[in-house]
């Protein structure tokens, strides 16, 4: 049944019209847990040097091939080893670390239980 009673808000064309002001300045406190920068570099130093180039381990999406020089050494980083599941500090090998492209690397992120890099491979193969 449909509570005719309630107001429907107005529809999206009517919205685009509309202001809405943006640009506040908000001062933000919380705690990050710290990854090793070192690391990262290692993991795509030792990638290129294996493969010639970065790309993404997922969807073979190559920054440099798309943008050209603005992609060149650009590429994410994800470590499959969550920092949330640990109470302490942990160690992480360059074994624990893969090479994504933006997308990919949001896909796995966006919502719990985050995507396993072999459950992302079959979603998109």
């Amino acid at each position: 049944l449909i509570d005719l009673d309630v107001e429907l808000p107005p529809p999206i064309d009517e919205l685009d019209d509309e202001d809405s002001e943006e640009g506040k300045l908000k001062t933000r406190f919380h705690k990050v847990r710290e990854r090793d920068p070192k690391k990262v570099k290692k993991k795509k130093d030792d990638f290129l040097k294996k493969h010639g180039k970065l790309y993404c381990e997922v969807c073979k999406f190559d920054f440099k091939r798309e943008y050209g020089s603005r992609g060149d050494g650009f590429i994410e980083c994800h470590h499959t080893k969550f920092l949330s599941d640990y109470d302490e500090p942990t160690k992480t090998k360059i074994s624990d670390l893969i090479l994504v492209c933006s997308n990919c690397h949001r896909m796995i992120h966006r919502k719990k239980p985050w995507l396993t890099i072999e459950g992302l491979k079959e979603i998109i193969n």
